[in-house]
């Protein structure tokens, strides 16, 4: 088994490394005084641009595996397109995959399906670009569960990690998860369980000196001696008092009832999980709106501080709904879902990151069986141009505090917006379902503009 990384590079060619040329714009802009400053826009020719892939599902934790380097340089054009498939079927270890083109839009997901003795479900999730300082939450490290952590550095530049681990009891003294050196173009995978054992609802803060990572936690459900529920989680780049999930699909209760009644399937209810990592309780609303007709939901809770919370959405009629969370205090948030199919037997689950609210282009390589949720919490209407597949975009407006929710064809889907805008795929497919996002390419992967006067 593999789990098969697509990279799309929605450009319309590749060129050499570097930034020996740059082109730059005087453009004036009127300010309230009557004065014209300048405005300099420096768009380099060429900007590199690395994203990080974790590979294969682990069956191992412990080792340092060798970072496959994939330059971006075979174009293979499709549908207006270039791109380009991977299929690890030789190896576990991740890839870095570069760009020197068109930065703003590289895209790459991996995603397949897994059925063993020890492992089954679905994974799909966004590769991304690394990072010093990331949050990660989600899984669960009890009885036949088991969540591992994959920490991928890229570079040419050793990282060396801290991880803050916090549960349901609050922060984990964990022996080990300090100092960990991952080396230049390699990746290390350890068991969540070895730093906070029997923990229900783990969160970790990873904090990288040195070269920056990419980190996700993989998450695998064995009941009694049947496997059900695979899923791969992404991390946030900062704490918020905001988090949006615009995809939350709630499964009909034919499909999940009758496992509801085990006190082992616990984990396919739909729930929200928090971290409050400061000194303070924070009081959270959570704004639960069906795509549907129906009405709107409100509820309030207090989450404790320094310690993690995992909150089960039990109330919702069945069929998809976006949930925002607004917190008095800085949190970190994930989603849970679950998935049964009662013909085939399988069992599957999906977490969530919260996806951030975005302006400009975001890329996402789309698997089959996916629909793209649109979340606008601002209080302006905002006008978003999705394109797929090389064509012309069209034009969609996700009113002001309002969602969108459209299937979306296989392949390469950009979504440009002029204000904050968050996006989810949710992939539901005959072996399980998904989450993933579309993330924006950092600020130094675009022009800068610097105003002067």
């Amino acid at each position: 088994m593999s789990i098969l990384s697509k990279i799309t590079i929605g450009a319309a060619g590749l060129t050499a490394l570097g930034f020996s040329a740059y082109a730059v714009a005087l453009i004036p802009t009127p300010l309230s005084t009557g004065v014209a400053p300048l405005t300099t826009v420096v768009s380099p020719e060429s900007v590199t641009r690395s994203i990080m892939c974790s590979g294969d599902v682990v069956g191992y934790v412990g080792d340092s595996a060798t970072i496959s380097g994939i330059s971006a340089t075979t174009r293979v054009v499709s549908g207006g397109d270039i791109t380009t498939d991977l299929t690890m079927d030789s190896a576990t270890n991740g890839a870095a995959i570069t760009n020197s083109g068109d930065s703003l839009n590289v895209a790459a997901t991996e995603y397949g399906s897994v059925n063993t003795e020890s492992v089954a479900g679905y994974l799909a999730t966004e590769c991304g670009d690394p990072l010093n300082d990331q949050w990660l939450i989600g899984g669960s490290t009890t009885t036949g569960r088991d969540t591992i952590i994959t920490i991928s550095n890229g570079s040419d530049v050793e990282a060396r990690i801290d991880l803050e681990i916090w549960g349901s009891a609050g922060k984990i003294d964990a022996p080990g998860s300090q100092g960990i050196v991952v080396p230049a173009r390699s990746q290390r995978s350890y068991s969540v369980a070895g730093f906070a054992p029997d923990e229900e609802s783990p969160a970790i803060h990873l904090l990288s000196n040195g070269a920056a990572v990419w980190a996700t936690l993989q998450t695998t459900v064995v009941r009694g001696l049947v496997p059900g529920g695979l899923d791969r989680i992404g991390p946030v780049a900062t704490l918020t008092t905001s988090a949006v999930f615009p995809v939350f699909h709630v499964p009909t209760e034919k499909s999940i009832g009758k496992l509801l009644v085990d006190p082992s399937y616990t984990d396919v209810v739909a729930a929200l999980r928090f971290l409050v990592p400061g000194e303070t309780d924070a009081t959270i609303t959570i704004t639960l709106d069906p795509y549907a007709e129906g009405e709107s939901q409100v509820v309030t809770a207090s989450i404790p501080a320094g310690s993690t919370l995992d909150l089960p959405i039990t109330e919702l009629s069945s069929g998809d709904w976006s949930v925002s969370v607004e917190s008095d205090q800085p949190i970190v948030a994930a989603a849970r879902i679950g998935f049964h199919d009662e013909s085939a037997d399988i069992t599957d689950l999906a977490w969530a990151s919260a996806a951030p609210a975005q302006t400009g282009s975001a890329s996402i390589l789309v698997p089959g069986g996916a629909s793209l949720g649109l979340t606008n919490n601002g209080d302006a209407d905002a006008t978003v141009t999705i394109a797929s597949g090389g064509a012309i975009g069209e034009n969609f407006v996700v009113p002001a505090h309002g969602n969108i929710l459209m299937p979306v064809a296989q392949g390469i889907l950009t979504v440009t917006s002029n204000s904050p805008i968050s996006n989810t795929v949710f992939v539901l497919t005959r072996d399980g379902i998904a989450t993933l996002r579309g993330l924006t390419a950092p600020i130094d992967a675009s022009n800068v503009v610097v105003i002067h006067g």
